[in-house]
């Protein structure tokens, strides 16, 4: 899929200051890519959306439930498992210099594999969208209704700063952060040890 089959293009400038929201591991592992506060699988492995093979590629939702649905409670996903939980926060981002995007959220309705799981298709439009200069992608979430999510390529990770990150589960009492509970009622997904 290519910039060309969209019936038009149109452009999204995160501003100076924009807040955005992910669930990642709280600790960097061997092949964890740290760009600043973001921690991200090592580039190329293309297991997601919009991956591209040679730059890395951050994940970003509007608002902290949204991360958390994205994250933990897609559609192939039947448990939240408190030992994975243990290993992962919330982090809080701002942008410390303006992102152009190119916005998919128009297209939705009629390029449903924008949020399927035929990763091909939008791998290489992501590509594309480099090539014509965009800096990241903005689209809908496919879990959670009118909720908007934030793709940024390579060099536009750079420009994100940690405001916040807060572990899922509190290490010295393991009580669970309220956005957990929340997602487990919303997704009707039952936590396991």
């Amino acid at each position: 899929m290519k910039l060309s089959d969209l019936t038009y293009c149109q452009e999204h400038t995160l501003p100076r200051l924009h807040s955005m929201y992910r669930i990642q591991r709280t600790r960097r592992t061997a092949s964890t890519v740290a760009v600043g506060p973001v921690r991200l699988p090592p580039t190329g492995l293309m297991s997601g959306r919009f991956d591209l093979p040679d730059t890395p590629v951050g994940y970003f939702a509007e608002e902290p439930e949204t991360a958390a649905y994205e994250t933990l409670a897609r559609r192939e996903a039947h448990v939240l498992s408190i030992a994975d939980l243990r290993q992962r926060s919330l982090l809080w981002v701002q942008l410390t210099e303006p992102v152009l995007l190119l916005d998919l959220r128009p297209h939705a309705p009629t390029w449903p594999v924008l949020t399927s799981l035929r990763f091909g298709c939008t791998q290489e439009l992501a590509a594309d969208a480099v090539c014509h200069g965009y800096q990241g992608l903005i689209y809908r979430s496919a879990q959670q209704h009118e909720h908007d999510c934030y793709v940024l390529f390579g060099s536009a990770l750079d420009r994100l700063r940690r405001v916040e990150s807060i572990p899922l589960v509190d290490a010295a009492t393991g009580g669970l952060h309220h956005l957990l509970r929340d997602v487990a009622r919303g997704a009707q997904m039952p936590f396991v040890p």
